[in-house]
């Protein structure tokens, strides 16, 4: 059976446009809803509960929403993603016009963008990988890389600055219509329907039983179950030293110094993202991937062991210029081995792990610093005989120990996985839809 014909390369760059554009003003909102709500309450467990919202929700909807994606059409599941987000956007809009709105609202609304960006993300995965030529595929998903670099850089400091000229309802207004804009070409294209419904009969299996049906698949490949769990193991290291770099720069550094080590760190994701559109990753995709993961790693370990601000500014570019090309890469393997029918649920659980990891790396990592490392790499602390001729002591150093250690985690965990042959061996033809059947059977 032919594929279908792929859609221009015009179409694809203008969708691609239209999601950059949903995910800067949805930045924006995040940005803005914390804020306000932190200093409308001067609370930090409120402020904590909305970036909770913004995060649970997708976590626990992504194996249903993945096993849906694989049933519905793609195009729809996108445009009412974008809609859910913009309508909530324009509630708390109304509500605050009418000095209606509380802390609560946020609560609720921030979800509800969480839970449709739960649908939104396997969908567009799945999509990218229909609409785009295999061969193009890794320049494809470094596209989507700039496009997150390119959020997370510009909405903080663009909603900043929006936040004292147009205040948090002038923000509000700007994020239902990006939402809008953004659905647009999604809705207007000319896509086959080959690329946008999966023909596999998916729709007679009942839900539960796809699910399961997903998590057979992945209990079948070994190397993708090591994938993900590399992933995910990769993403608790970051999301634990992302909660103590503010605390360990301001230990030795002020506010200004912490936002240019932000700055190089921003810039090096977003150069890293543009590389890796521009060259579309290595030949081999996990050798790539688990390079860039030890570069990581030994940055890590340099954080631990410096206090050099230009030294750390390096540091921090080479870190967040790995990220991108580690998660291009990552994404074009499951895009090229998972069979079309799966995609939406091995997409969707690959989120859920991942993302699942963020929230327990913050919420342990600050004790451990508080009540563990802190105390022990104090002036006289029990472990400054052993460690303070390498990291120090005194204020942020048991941090730096901390930074240490994650680096040095990473490091043993790549090089252990270069050992794991069905890891190394990931790239071998991908199965076909034939054999995938009796995992989606009922």
């Amino acid at each position: 059976m032919t594929a279908p014909p792929s859609i221009p390369m015009k179409s694809a760059v203008v969708i691609w446009l239209g999601q950059v554009l949903s995910l800067l003003g949805s930045g924006l909102t995040s940005f803005a809803l914390g804020v306000w709500t932190y200093k409308t309450t001067g609370d930090v467990t409120q402020y904590a509960l909305v970036m909770l919202s913004a995060t649970l929700p997708a976590i626990l909807l992504g194996p249903v929403a993945g096993a849906l994606v694989d049933r519905w059409n793609r195009r729809w599941v996108l445009v009412l993603s974008d809609a859910a987000a913009g309508l909530s956007s324009l509630v708390l809009a109304l509500l605050l016009f009418n000095g209606l709105l509380q802390p609560w609202h946020a609560y609720v609304t921030t979800a509800v963008v969480s839970s449709a960006s739960a649908f939104q993300q396997p969908a567009f995965a799945v999509l990218v990988s229909t609409v785009v030529p295999q061969q193009h595929l890794g320049r494809a998903n470094g596209l989507v890389q700039v496009g997150l670099a390119f959020s997370q850089l510009v909405a903080p400091m663009l909603s900043a600055t929006l936040m004292e000229l147009i205040e948090l309802k002038g923000i509000l207004l700007i994020d239902a219509t990006t939402l809008v804009l953004g659905a647009l070409p999604m809705l207007l294209a000319r896509i086959p329907r080959e690329h946008l419904v999966s023909s596999s009969g998916e729709e007679r299996v009942p839900l539960f039983e796809a699910i399961r049906a997903g998590g057979a698949y992945l209990r079948a490949t070994p190397g993708l179950l090591a994938l993900i769990g590399f992933l995910a193991a990769s993403n608790f290291l970051t999301g634990t030293v992302e909660v103590l770099v503010t605390p360990l720069v301001l230990s030795f550094a002020d506010v200004r110094t912490l936002g240019a080590l932000t700055t190089a760190g921003g810039v090096g994701m977003l150069a890293g993202s543009l590389v890796i559109s521009a060259w579309g990753g290595p030949k081999r995709l996990v050798n790539g991937l688990l390079g860039f993961q030890l570069t990581c790693g030994l940055a890590l370990i340099c954080v631990g062991l410096a206090t050099s601000v230009p030294v750390l500014a390096g540091v921090a570019f080479a870190f967040f210029f790995g990220l991108p090309i580690i998660n291009g890469s990552s994404q074009t393997l499951l895009q090229r081995i998972v069979p079309l029918a799966l995609r939406g649920r091995v997409f969707a659980f690959t989120s859920t792990i991942t993302g699942a990891m963020l929230p327990l790396a913050y919420t342990i990592a600050g004790p451990l610093a508080d009540h563990a490392f802190e105390p022990a790499m104090a002036s006289g602390g029990k472990l400054v005989p052993l460690l303070g001729a390498f990291v120090g002591e005194g204020p942020g150093r048991g941090i730096a120990l901390m930074f240490l250690i994650a680096g040095a985690l990473a490091v043993l965990m790549t090089l252990l996985s270069t050992l794991y042959r069905p890891l190394r061996e990931l790239e071998a033809p991908p199965l076909d839809a034939p054999a995938a059947k009796p995992a989606v059977s009922p």
